[in-house]
């Protein structure tokens, strides 16, 4: 059984909580908590009492030193993860950390020396849309050639909707200083996790973002042009002021397309020949390359389901059983596009990626 602290026991160490207390997640026990909110505890001890047991400190680097926790995971506003994910894994102490990994480049890239030093360190981030069967299926398809070399990738995720209310939850949400940004930061950095994990990373963007009807400074919607070193092209859309919304995943080859419609419906749609050969090689002006079809279907579309495999994913990681899902550089590569979105906007320009980190920061500290 991995022993597991959590820090930070606000909205969202909850759901996870109860994910891990209902025994949706074999492999971990709670063994302790973090929060400077000694009522945040108590509350989540009468949710769920078996976590009466938890030892509860107020300090994080005291649970760290305990003894009583075989890894960690961070929960805490996302300005905390470089620094708190640090002084885990310099004890030696398996990190999951919530994404994003964090809003200083700087920190971040800290975090990526110290496990290029020790490469036997297990530090992972909470992109628990990668354990979706449908995306794993496509991730498979691609690295077997199914598409071709990619020409398009287009991604409209408007299904992100957040009221008023969700921005009153806590302080630091929709502000730059302690968010360090809004859709892109939040909901919708899962999704730009998974286009660079399927795609790879692009090389280019342009973007436009905005805050619509919403008391915040943060965008709650955001436009990506992206291109790609193979020349490709890929546009992401994103809103969180949006209802109802849509949930689709576009991606077309030189042999194909194939499109994720709300995580769980998958639609291949395979040509016969390359386009690029059928193109120069076909007599007919009008002729289109022949094609077939077929649709697969997966039922752990639900956020929670993914969670706990993810949670599940992290013990076997530590305990040296199978490899993380996703480990934190990869968690890095999301922040950089959502850093060079934001530079984009802010100087109606298209940036490379990843940005120029102090260029980044000349205009991030206006905005805070």
């Amino acid at each position: 059984m991995f022993r597991l602290g959590i820090a930070g026991i606000g909205m969202i160490a909850m759901d996870y909580l109860e994910l891990i207390c209902s025994g949706q997640v074999p492999s971990i026990q709670i063994t302790a908590m973090s929060s400077r909110s000694p009522q945040s505890m108590e509350r989540a001890v009468a949710a769920y009492p078996v976590l009466a047991a938890a030892a509860q400190f107020t300090n994080y680097e005291a649970m760290l030193d305990s003894g009583s926790v075989d890894g960690v995971m961070i929960c805490t506003p996302h300005m905390t993860h470089p620094a708190m994910t640090l002084a885990a894994l310099e004890r030696g102490l398996p990190v999951l950390v919530e994404k994003p990994v964090g809003v200083h480049m700087e920190e971040v890239r800290a975090v990526q020396s110290l496990l290029q030093q020790r490469p036997e360190l297990v530090c992972g981030v909470m992109y628990n849309r990668r354990m979706a069967g449908a995306y794993r299926k496509v991730k498979a398809l691609l690295e077997q050639g199914v598409a071709g070399d990619l020409v398009r990738a287009t991604w409209l995720i408007t299904n992100l909707y957040r009221t008023h209310a969700y921005y009153g939850t806590s302080p630091w949400r929709g502000t730059w200083s302690s968010e360090g940004g809004g859709i892109l930061m939040t909901q919708a950095s899962h999704q730009l996790d998974l286009l660079q994990w399927l795609c790879g990373m692009p090389s280019k963007v342009l973007a436009r973002c905005s805050t619509v009807d919403r008391n915040i400074q943060v965008e709650n919607e955001a436009e990506l042009f992206l291109e790609y070193p193979n020349g490709a092209h890929g546009h992401f859309i994103a809103s969180a002021h949006e209802c109802p919304g849509t949930n689709l995943l576009e991606l077309c080859g030189t042999k194909g397309r194939i499109t994720i419609r709300e995580d769980s419906e998958v639609r291949i749609l395979q040509l016969e020949e390359d386009e690029r050969t059928f193109a120069r090689t076909c007599p007919s002006p009008f002729d289109k390359v022949a094609a077939k079809e077929s649709v697969l279907t997966f039922d752990d579309s639900d956020n929670k389901v993914q969670q706990a495999a993810m949670l599940e994913n992290f013990a076997q990681a530590a305990l040296g059983n199978q490899p993380l899902a996703c480990p934190f550089d990869q968690g890095v590569h999301s922040l950089e596009i959502i850093q060079g979105a934001y530079l984009s906007s802010w100087t109606g320009r298209t940036c490379p990626l990843p940005p120029d980190t102090l260029e980044f920061y000349q205009h991030y500290k206006q905005h805070c």
